[in-house]
């Protein structure tokens, strides 16, 4: 296999990695673009010398592809630096092929995790910061990097840029119901940090995946987690067979729909969205990243 593979093991995954889909993007602002490959979506902004890239996509040709367009957009300024919104690999695995000179930011435990990891193509980040609030000047640009804690994946950035009114936070709320909430939503204290946003001066909010959306969206993609957990909860009180997909699709599908069954793929993904949700009750999350502290899970053992 040519390409990186990054945790692929057999050469049958080369055509699916090296696949450049087309990119869409849009200008935010006079510094600010979002690119999406129609369904993974994220930013680049515009230094004084060079691009500044939050992730990589999640193959080595949708990083090409994303190079390329930023090319198109930004002429001859090189991307000169990589944050990377989180540790997963289809969103952050792929900075070799991206712009393998770049600097890359990211969270201590984002760096952490990928040190472990060693996927290929996914490279380690030389500039790791950590705490809940950042506030750095990359290649001219003021940036300010919030990490409330355990959210989406590991060392989770959210970025507010206050003169656009604007927040970036990857694969934490959608305008729809589109995502089964899977083992990387860390359900223990999530709404809770994602209202804690809102605290914020923002109006415009662009998540990992989908649309840009606005603040009346984000807050009721927090109202709807909130509404799931508590139908669950209540599906545990009356005695649903709360391990089966259809009797849970059935049930927490009946409670929501009238709130939120205007949702884009919520008669899709309510029962998915569910099951995750009821594991959080059921067995107390995935690990240490569902407790108060989740950083001792890396604090002690990994030496960056």
């Amino acid at each position: 296999m040519s390409e990186n593979r990054g945790l692929f093991t057999t050469d049958k995954a080369r055509d699916y990695l090296a696949f450049e889909p087309e990119m869409s993007v849009d200008k935010l602002s006079e510094r600010l673009w979002t690119i999406s490959d129609g369904v993974y979506r994220t930013i680049f902004l515009e230094g004084n010398e060079g691009v500044i890239a939050f992730d990589t996509f999640g193959t080595p040709g949708k990083a090409r592809a994303y190079a390329r367009a930023i090319d198109k957009t930004i002429p001859h300024k090189a991307i000169a630096t990589i944050i990377y919104s989180h540790d997963h690999l289809d969103h952050a695995g792929f900075a070799e092929d991206l712009a393998p000179n770049a600097e890359i930011i990211a969270d201590e435990i984002c760096a952490k995790v990928i040190k472990l990891r060693q996927a290929e193509g996914q490279r380690q980040p030389t500039n790791v910061i950590s705490g809940p609030e950042n506030h750095l000047t990359v290649d001219g640009v003021d940036l300010v990097l919030l990490n409330p804690g355990p959210t989406h994946g590991s060392g989770n950035l959210t970025a507010w840029f206050a003169p656009e009114k604007l927040l970036f936070s990857s694969d934490t709320i959608f305008a729809n119901a589109r995502y089964g909430l899977l083992p990387d939503i860390h359900l223990a204290n999530f709404v809770k940090f994602m209202r804690g946003f809102l605290r914020l001066d923002w109006d415009t909010f662009v998540p990992g995946r989908y649309e840009v959306t606005d603040r009346e969206r984000f807050e009721k993609g927090c109202d709807f987690i909130e509404a799931v957990q508590e139908a669950c909860q209540q599906a545990f009180v009356e005695f649903v067979p709360i391990w089966a997909y259809e009797p849970m699709q059935g049930y927490v599908a009946n409670k929501l729909k009238d709130r939120f069954g205007d949702l884009d793929g919520f008669e899709e993904h309510i029962g998915l969205t569910a099951i995750r949700i009821v594991h959080h009750y059921l067995m107390g999350g995935w690990s240490l990243e569902d407790t108060p502290t989740p950083g001792y899970i890396l604090a002690d053992e990994v030496q960056l």
